[in-house]
């Protein structure tokens, strides 16, 4: 017990590493860390647990220093370095390597990069390589409510993509989880449900489809495949209670029951080596040892001290770790199972019996879909009205039938076992998959977290301690509170936001809840930028749109339309080229939206090929403030639109042309339009290496402002009635020290 305030101290201490903007320099935390040394050795206790504090704080701080140094000093150069082969993922032609020595130095601890476009098919995990490569750090799409990969790929340890120039295998043997993987990819070679079941079992995702998995997350189940206490604790207990051969074995001989907990400790550590040591499997894993240490030596510790010293033990292994999602997602989860069990029980009656599974299963479920729910709505904006049903169904399903029979797939069995195995494995999928087709269609996208938050569990607490007896006018004014803060009349009269979705282009412009989208983003090999990028930053601001204008064809300016159709169906479009039920984009249109008059300034053409210089370019006013949407025109186009324009048009802002490549941008174009700020949607890492240098050093020597997604992230206008602000992701909206632009500044900057 002695030893919980200090994992609560490790825990506190490591937070501090997802919000703080700027790491304070490197001499005052060791200072730091040298005062606590000191209050460490006093004798008034909370000298001593702050100087904890103080201590494993600085840690962090000089692991995020380290993490910081390391991106720097090895960026955008090529590099000697000795490899080990951690995943390979053919079908999507990348893999990651760990490495362990630089130019002849130890690496500690050992850092990931990324590879991309590998075709051989010399490589294994495992396997230990030199390699000479160039590396890039990690960079990541920056937006509200999108995917933070930057964060994320930090908590990893994967720090850089890496391209390889040339190589020398030093080690050809492949690891154990790659032979048993092959061996089970060629057991179930015949089985259409092979990916989720490689899944299951390895903790690799990349084999499922993006249909299937879309239905697991309409249907709540998505936890179901991603390894956690569940499955850990499902093989501890069929290893050591439950039908699993070393079970039977401990019980003929004449073992004490220490050993067979051993026995299943150590078949629960295999499985988690098996699933790629991930933060919750490994979570799982602490908490079974602390358990098992616990009952042999009558030590006493709650399940919530038990999950206080698994959180704490693997940010003491890697405090960056506290920037992980799915650390947090498990331990929460988890959390939320406690108190849920402790304050809202089942009668004693229904606590034990077969009879009675169904009501404890339907217990558990409504536990987690109402503690979950404001965590669900934060990282997914999102929840699933039907995953009640589909996890009545999908975790007997799952963990009494599927995990097991995957798992006894990975282990030698003569032909027909391998054929009963497979066709029950099947079977079992089917069957999940057709009552969970039926349940689909039920996901509903939800903003607004942190007041979900404040309804649910603030009600869950006042109802469990009866405040609203004891509490009554003060709950009610809370209430009051909560409703007028949502409604709270705000100053934003409305706003501009360039997405960062790498190479391509979308942006919103919102008033009053609604919002025209102009161009899509790109389209990838998995995925687009308007189901992972658009839709979710919409939800996050609670945007209804009401438009959709498409600039032109190219991929990279409509490729998120079709998911953005999917989930508007009525949803007008605009375009300038053919495209079904669309309206004109063409010179002469106008309209009114609100405070907003919109004209439509080029094509002057119906219907074009839809080329660049036959971009959809709008000119947008509140009669103050003007911005020019431009597409992707170049100078003919431009050069055209001010012969139309001769009178001249005052622009505020203007979005710069053809992502600032050469072929655009023309000297005539600014000087007649003369912007205040020019902002770019461009990627860091692009091919054509936009924008051009010469381009950018044009618009400055015009005295205009130059600011583009790659360095900023979302680019955000907002025009409030005192006046407008331009908000860059990296340095105002979010600006986190894990949100820096490491590496080597552009040379335009």
């Amino acid at each position: 017990m002695h030893c919980i305030p200090y994992a609560l101290l490790i825990i506190l201490a490591c937070l501090p590493l997802c919000f703080i903007s700027v790491l304070p320099d490197r001499l005052w935390v060791l200072c730091g860390m040298v005062a606590a040394l000191y209050l460490i050795q006093r004798p008034s206790r909370a000298q001593h647990y702050l100087g904890i504090l103080i201590l494993f704080g600085g840690f962090g701080l000089l692991t995020a220093h380290s993490i910081s140094h390391t991106l720097s000093s090895l960026s955008e150069q090529t590099l000697s370095a000795e490899v080990t082969i951690s995943e390979l993922h053919r079908q999507r032609q990348k893999m990651q390597v760990s490495v362990n020595k630089v130019n002849g130095h130890w690496q500690f601890p050992a850092y990931r990069v990324w590879i991309h476009q590998v075709e051989s098919d010399d490589y294994c995990p495992g396997q230990r390589w030199l390699m000479t490569l160039r590396l890039r750090p990690v960079h990541s799409l920056l937006n509200e409510g999108g995917y933070d990969s930057q964060r994320n790929a930090l908590a990893k340890d994967a720090l850089f993509t890496g391209k390889i120039i040339s190589e020398n295998l030093l080690k050809a043997s492949c690891s154990i989880r790659f032979q048993l993987e092959q061996l089970f990819m060629q057991n179930t070679l015949s089985s259409p449900w092979q990916g989720i079941s490689r899944a299951l079992v390895f903790g690799l995702r990349d084999r499922i489809s993006d249909t299937t998995n879309r239905l697991f997350r309409e249907t709540g189940i998505g936890h179901l495949m991603a390894i956690s206490g569940m499955h850990i604790g499902l093989v501890f207990w069929l290893t050591h209670r439950g039908w699993g051969i070393a079970a039977r074995l401990c019980r003929l001989l004449p073992i004490e029951s220490g050993w067979r907990e051993l026995g299943g400790w150590l078949f629960s550590g295999s499985y988690c080596y098996l699933s790629g040591m991930q933060p919750s499997a490994m979570r799982a894993m602490f908490a079974l040892t602390f358990w098992l240490i616990a009952k042999r030596y009558a030590v006493n510790l709650s399940s919530i001290h038990i999950l206080i010293l698994c959180v704490a033990s693997l940010l003491a292994i890697n405090p960056l770790r506290v920037l992980s999602d799915s650390l947090w997602l498990s331990a929460l989860a988890v959390l939320a199972l406690l108190l849920w069990y402790r304050w809202f029980p089942l009668p004693p009656v229904y606590r034990q019996g077969k009879r009675y599974f169904i009501f404890r299963l339907l217990h558990l479920q409504m536990g987690l879909m109402i503690l979950l729910l404001p965590i669900q709505i934060f990282f997914f904006q999102g929840i699933s009205l039907t995953a009640l049903g589909a996890n009545l169904v999908a975790i007997p399903l799952v963990s009494v039938g599927i995990l097991p029979i995957a798992l006894l797939l990975v282990v030698p069995w003569p032909d027909l076992a391998y054929r009963a195995l497979l066709f029950v494995h099947d079977g079992l999928y089917t069957l999940l998959f057709t009552l969970l087709t039926r349940q689909g269609g039920g996901w509903v996208v939800l903003t607004n977290a942190p007041w979900i938050a404040g309804v649910v569990w603030g009600g869950l607490i006042a109802g469990r301690f009866y405040w609203w007896r004891q509490f009554p006018l003060s709950l009610g004014a809370m209430v009051v509170s909560l409703l007028s803060w949502r409604v709270q009349p705000a100053d934003l009269l409305w706003r501009i936001d360039m997405l960062d979705v790498g190479h391509g282009l979308a942006v919103v412009i919102s008033q009053q809840g609604e919002g025209i989208i102009y161009d899509t983003g790109n389209r990838w090999q998995v995925g687009d930028a308007g189901e992972r990028i658009i839709i979710p930053w919409l939800g996050a601001q609670r945007i209804t749109p009401v438009a959709a204008i498409i600039s032109h064809r190219h991929s990279d300016h409509s490729g998120g339309l079709q998911s953005i159709k999917k989930r508007w169906p009525t949803l007008p479009v605009r375009t300038s080229y053919r495209y079904p039920r669309s309206l004109p984009c063409q010179r002469g249109e106008r309209w009114l939206w609100g405070r907003l008059s919109i004209r439509v300034l080029w094509p002057e053409n119906a219907k074009t090929a839809g080329q660049n210089n036959d971009s959809c370019v709008l000119y947008i006013s509140d009669g103050q403030h003007h911005l020019l949407l431009t597409g992707d025109i170049e100078k003919e186009a431009e050069q055209r639109l001010i012969e139309l324009e001769k009178g001249g048009i005052p622009i505020t802002w203007l979005q710069v042309p053809h992502h600032g490549s050469r072929t655009s941008s023309s000297s005539l174009f600014l000087r007649k339009l003369n912007p205040d700020i020019a902002f770019a949607s461009v990627a860091r890492y692009n091919a054509w290496r936009l924008p051009a240098k010469p381009v950018v050093k044009r618009y400055r020597s015009q005295g205009i402002d130059w600011v583009d997604t790659a360095q900023a992230g979302q680019i955000s206008i907002r025009v409030r009635r005192g006046g407008t602000e331009v908000l860059q992701y990296r340095d105002q909206i979010s600006p986190r020290w894990y949100h820096q632009w490491f590496g080597v500044k552009p040379d335009y900057r």
